[in-house]
């Protein structure tokens, strides 16, 4: 059995740290999600010339003060805009469409505006799209170690191209988790890089190590041949 070193000995604790902490923080607070996923309330306001995002910005900025809101351009032809915020109030739907109203010379109506309720994105439905292109790819890549490095044994090939994957993204989801960094479409962006990342360190080291088995067989042929 090879015998663990005092730095990776490090490198695996801290990494055990990570998870077990990202295990705790996710079961206790769960993930914090984009706007775009989180339970949130939204305004959809029309207007035929369309809006200056920019100012529309500013407006939500005054009204919501403090709270996080997301203002977004909607439909084909850029004449509506949503406005998103965790939760968004009679008085401050009001407030915006009278600013509004007041800018654009408009005459809308908060009688109306209906404020929205959206339910959070559940986790599974924003992973799923990459379920099965994963387990294929992953399938693939290790059939593919397993017919090149051979050599250097099937057990190590299995355990590293199963474990080290797996923990990546761990580890990954862990920090987000923790950090309270919002779940989006970035973050799935991200998760895929690491995956593809993963595999090419492995494949790194794999070469490293099908290298020097190559040199050692290499090695013993020749103390054969020289003593035959």
């Amino acid at each position: 059995m090879k015998k663990i070193d005092g730095k990776n000995k490090i490198i695996y604790v801290i990494v055990c740290i990570i998870i077990v902490a990202g295990a705790i923080v996710y079961f206790t607070k769960g993930f914090k999600f984009d706007m775009d996923y989180a339970k949130r309330d939204q305004i959809v306001l029309s207007n035929k010339t369309g809006f200056d995002i920019s100012k529309i910005m500013e407006i939500c900025k005054e009204i919501f003060e403090n709270k996080e809101f997301k203002v977004q351009e909607v439909e084909i032809f850029k004449n509506s805009v949503q406005i998103s915020s965790k939760e968004i109030t009679e008085e401050e739907k009001g407030k915006i469409i009278e600013k509004i109203n007041g800018e654009y010379s408009l005459d809308i109506s908060p009688d109306n505006i209906n404020v929205q309720n959206i339910e959070q994105t559940r986790i599974k439905d924003m992973v799923k799209p990459y379920i099965l292109p994963v387990i294929i790819s992953f399938s693939i890549i290790l059939l593919y170690f397993l017919i090149k490095y051979r050599k250097i044994g099937v057990k190590n090939i299995l355990s590293t191209g199963i474990i080290l994957p797996i923990v990546s993204e761990l580890v990954f989801y862990s920090i987000l988790v923790i950090l309270r960094i919002p779940f989006g479409n970035i973050v799935n962006s991200v998760a895929i890089g690491i995956y593809v990342w993963t595999f090419m360190v492995i494949a790194a080291k794999f070469e490293n190590k099908l290298k020097l088995v190559n040199e050692e067989e290499s090695k013993e042929n020749k103390s054969k041949n020289e003593n035959a």
